[in-house]
């Protein structure tokens, strides 16, 4: 009895030593969007290391702590062949940013089609979104008014969602962007190991109809 009570005691005393969970955050856009400028903002880097930072070639992770909120940010590259791969990364996220560049009204078109893409994936459909309509500070740059129609933003059901005008570069509407996110996590309990491990995704493979056709499945 003795060593059952040592073993429950050592159990229960590791539980109390770990550290508290923590919560993922899933940056997506097209390639050269300022996905990676943000990542570098909200981990709090300086001017000039966020003035050198180079696109994410595959994937980037930042650990940081929003307030009291441990926080996993991914960011991922937005280059073609990596977006092929963005599923693999949306069973565990728990807040979806998706990067628009506002002074780039030529890809919007793109940017609706893998927006439309990522929302229509069932293991996102209750994550809340926030797009950022970066790159304010450019020339000829859309307001957030017109991105919402062009992206048909209206029409988004089911999840909440919020867009921003910001400038990662400047640094601004990081501020919000950080609030926006820390007010929605504090609601939420982060994904337990047991339902990462335990879903008809890791059990099946893919289920989602977008899936099906990536891997020839379909009829």
């Amino acid at each position: 009895m003795s060593n059952l009570y040592k073993g429950v005691a050592t159990f229960l005393g590791k539980l109390r030593k770990s550290p508290k969970p923590e919560f993922n955050v899933l940056i997506l856009g097209l390639n050269n969007a300022g996905k990676s400028t943000l990542a570098a903002r909200l981990g709090m880097e300086t001017d000039d290391a966020v003035k050198q930072v180079t696109p994410t070639v595959d994937l980037t992770e930042r650990h940081l702590k929003f307030k009291k909120l441990r926080v996993c940010l991914r960011d991922l590259s937005g280059q073609w062949r990596m977006r092929q791969s963005w599923h693999t990364f949306y069973q565990d996220a728990n807040i979806l940013i998706f990067v628009i560049d506002s002074s780039d009204a030529s890809r919007l078109s793109e940017a609706r089609c893998e927006l439309c893409e990522v929302l229509l994936d069932e293991r996102l459909s209750h994550v809340p979104l926030l797009l950022l309509a970066n790159k304010q500070d450019a020339f000829g740059a859309l307001p957030s008014s017109m991105i919402i129609e062009l992206l048909g933003l209206k029409r988004i059901e089911g999840r909440p969602w919020k867009i921003y005008e910001c400038s990662s570069l400047a640094g601004v509407g990081i501020d919000s962007t950080v609030d926006w996110i820390y007010e929605r996590l504090k609601h939420m309990k982060p994904a337990s190991l047991f339902s990462k491990f335990f879903t008809p995704y890791f059990l099946f493979g893919p289920t989602c109809l977008l899936d099906r056709r990536r891997h020839g499945m379909d009829d």
